[in-house]
């Protein structure tokens, strides 16, 4: 007798069936290998922005570094990026128009002061950061990450406290270095500039945001989730971490930003008791140095 060498349709359907649990096991476990190496990546490019951020401080007797992005004026140089710059170092005005390119947006990087010690533009952006593929101009942005506002000032000579607090503006001033982040990702969408702008603000000005009083805690600049429901964030000692959000309230405040091109400069969102806030404030600035 002849024996047939064709699968049966039943033995067809059971390999493909097969095959289908398989791909639906595996395609969730590499999507989550990807996000975690694209959280590698960004922890890293904070390590980088702040051995630059250090040493700035180290050349310049201590001084920290402007933390204002994309306010430069033609006599100011000192912000740590610029707002993005036509071929020829020219401003592209305020909103910048839809035929911007990232190309325009490294020479504002290029020209900021940290530029000098981190001369990678890649270093300035988070590869979990995909709104270059899903926003339109000028919403797609390249920079991932913005300085807080809690370290330098926003503008060459400006001494004033800062919405109840007064920020650090040497290195010497630092204490406890290891629990105040420098570096926070950010997904500004409603600038006027086609880049992430100014710095990462958290406002403590009458009463607003302080530990011991819970129902004061309000959200304002934008944070950015690229990270599985997670954020990272560079500490003025050099290291990064990740911040896991606890509070649902936290991811929609988060997605609400993103989704809003009108949010220009924040949502104030208050959030009585998030656990969350309680982390931001906690590690912002020292409490010695809120008004």
């Amino acid at each position: 007798m002849k024996v047939p060498k064709a699968f049966t349709l039943i033995e067809l359907l059971v390999v493909i069936a097969v095959i289908a649990i398989l791909m639906a096991i595996l395609i969730p476990v590499l999507g989550a290998a990807k996000k975690q190496a694209s959280m590698t990546r960004c922890l890293s490019n904070h390590r980088n922005l702040l051995y630059g951020w250090i040493m700035y401080s180290d050349d310049n007797d201590g001084l920290l570094m402007c933390n204002g992005a994309c306010y430069d004026t033609p006599t100011d140089k000192s912000p740590w990026v610029h707002r993005p710059k036509d071929i020829n170092g020219n401003d592209l005005g305020s909103p910048a128009p839809p035929t911007i390119t990232d190309v325009d947006r490294f020479r504002g990087i290029q020209q900021g002061s940290l530029w000098k010690y981190i001369k990678d533009v890649d270093a300035y952006h988070c590869p979990g950061d995909n709104r270059r593929s899903t926003r339109r101009s000028p919403r797609d942005c390249f920079r991932s990450y913005s300085i807080s506002y809690a370290f330098g000032s926003m503008r060459e000579g400006d001494l004033s406290p800062r919405g109840g607090y007064h920020y650090f503006r040497k290195m010497l001033e630092i204490t406890g270095a290891p629990q105040y982040y420098v570096f926070v990702e950010e997904e500004h969408n409603g600038s006027r500039y086609g880049e992430n702008e100014g710095g990462w603000h958290l406002p403590m000005a009458g009463g607003m945001n302080r530990l011991p009083n819970p129902g004061s805690w309000t959200f304002y600049d934008p944070l950015a989730s690229y990270h599985l429901k997670a954020s990272t964030f560079g500490f003025a000692d050099g290291h990064a971490d990740r911040r896991k959000w606890m509070d649902k309230r936290t991811l929609e405040f988060i997605r609400q930003n993103a989704q809003d091109p009108s949010s220009h400069s924040g949502i104030t969102l208050a959030s009585p008791d998030n656990e969350d806030i309680h982390w931001l404030i906690e590690h912002f600035i020292s409490k010695k140095r809120v008004e």
